[in-house]
């Protein structure tokens, strides 16, 4: 493979690349002038912005969706709690004879056994509260005894202050994922600009040697990729408290190989890939993170991983 440009296929890398151009178009003073044409300048100028807003609201709507994680925790773990105590109380009820064993069907239990109402997501969990107050609130319309551990009274108040925190885990998640569409609705316009910038640049400095050329628009932000001598590229991925990590998949895009970080979060990829690089990382658990990093022909390259759970 010959020396080629490599658009950005990444948030992070198109914005680096516009940012990059238009510090240099910005930065131009007399006697120089702006190797762009005033369309694509301007285009230059207003899809940035809109590009640099739509990815701020993602990490501000991503903050706030782990702070509404955080929030939940311990009322999620004390809902729980009262859910499965009171039915405790219901089977040691029914145990001894004091409650019917189909008392259960209230609560659309299974009277065969003992089990707890499923309770594995928050949707469920909400689902078993609101199913506990109406089935008890019937059973003991007809007749049968009030649980004393805890009692409705004392439970009311726990859903009514769990639900709304709990249900804001929702909402903020979908308030993420509609910053995502509509960053990812500008993506084509903003390669579409980056490939017009690019060309008004390699045009400007056509007359140029090859490496010159590349040179003077590597400052307006054009990446460039190569093939040459086998090397390799290595590193350590960690959270962002240090701590290494295990498993997280490691690619250079554009190669077809990828592995996995070791027990010591190291990893080890070889590659014939030089110049303006982009190591991939991911793993179920944790933000996408792609790292840009030059690599010269042939020479051994590292490059850190810092890895944000989800």
């Amino acid at each position: 493979m010959s020396t080629v440009r490599k658009i950005p296929q990444t948030v992070t890398g198109s914005l680096k690349a516009l940012t990059t151009a238009k510090t240099k178009k910005d930065g131009i003073v007399a006697p120089a002038v702006n190797i762009l044409s005033d369309t694509t300048s301007s285009r230059l100028d207003l899809d940035l912005v809109a590009f640099q807003n739509s990815e701020n609201n993602i990490i501000a709507t991503k903050a706030a969706y782990h702070m509404a994680i955080s929030l939940a925790k311990p009322q999620r773990i004390l809902l729980k709690s009262y859910i499965t105590n009171f039915y405790n109380n219901v089977n040691d009820n029914i145990k001894i004879g004091k409650i019917p064993v189909e008392a259960r069907t209230f609560y659309d239990l299974n009277i065969t056994n003992k089990k707890m109402p499923l309770m594995a997501s928050d949707s469920d969990l909400l689902l078993a509260a609101d199913k506990l107050i109406i089935g008890d609130a019937l059973r003991v319309k007809g007749g049968g005894i009030a649980i004393t551990s805890p009692t409705i009274v004392q439970f009311t108040p726990i859903l009514s202050t769990a639900r709304p925190i709990l249900l804001a885990i929702s909402n903020a998640h979908t308030l993420v994922s509609t910053a995502k569409l509509l960053l990812d609705k500008q993506l084509p316009e903003i390669k579409d600009l980056i490939t017009h910038i690019w060309d008004e640049v390699e045009a400007y400095y056509s007359l140029s040697t090859a490496s010159n050329r590349r040179t003077h628009a590597r400052e307006w932000g054009v990446k460039y990729l190569s093939n040459g001598i086998m090397s390799v590229v290595t590193g350590t991925c960690k959270d962002e408290a240090g701590a290494v990590l295990v498993g997280i998949k490691v690619r250079i895009i554009g190669a077809s190989i990828s592995t996995l970080s070791n027990a010591l979060g190291n990893f080890s990829l070889n590659t014939s890939l030089y110049g303006d690089l982009e190591l991939e990382a991911t793993n179920i658990n944790y933000e996408k993170n792609t790292i840009e990093f030059t690599k010269e022909d042939g020479i051994a390259a590292v490059v850190a991983v810092v890895m944000t759970k989800i």
